[in-house]
């Protein structure tokens, strides 16, 4: 479970993304904040456990866990999102 996501993007954020925080957002009762870099950075450092960081950026990510920060980036997220869509409609078409 995680108190808060922390969204770090240098790419505009796109309409699967915000659809998917929303979920993530509400399943877990969290707060999404959009951070810069900067931000981001410090937040790492700190260590915060239960919270979930999500940047398109590599470095910040490998930073995040290595200090046991749970990561996702948004291009993994976006792939997850359209496989189960294609299953979705696999599944629907087949009724």
């Amino acid at each position: 479970m995680y108190t808060k996501i922390y969204l770090c993007l240098s790419e505009k954020e796109d309409e699967v993304l915000t659809r998917q925080l929303s979920m993530l957002s509400e399943r877990h009762h969290a707060e999404v904040e959009r951070v810069d870099a900067d931000k981001a950075a410090q937040i790492i450092e700190g260590g915060e456990g239960d919270v979930l960081f999500i940047s398109d950026d590599k470095a910040l990510l490998a930073k995040a866990v290595e200090r046991g920060i749970a990561t996702n980036d948004p291009a993994s997220m976006k792939e997850s999102y359209e496989k189960a869509m294609e299953m979705l409609k696999a599944i629907g078409g087949r009724r």
